[in-house]
């Protein structure tokens, strides 16, 4: 489920990050009230912290255990 949410968030994160430019150039997201870019910040803000948090590094956990058993002395 965490894989998930960060795909999720990245990808939400990757839109806002050009927000201001879809909003100038498709119509129908003119109507959306506000500052584009105050949006954009937000959202990249909110989805890079959710996409930061989310970010599963303990998913290796199996794998750094296997890594372990190997050793150069032994």
């Amino acid at each position: 489920m965490r894989k998930q949410i960060y795909i999720a968030s990245v990808v939400l994160t990757a839109i806002a990050l050009f927000w201001p430019i879809l909003y100038g150039n498709i119509t129908i997201l003119m109507r959306i009230p506000g500052d584009p870019v105050l949006q954009a910040v937000a959202g990249v803000l909110v989805f890079g912290t959710l996409a930061y948090f989310t970010y599963g590094e303990d998913e290796g956990a199996e794998g750094e255990e296997a890594e372990e058993e190997f050793t150069a002395s032994g």
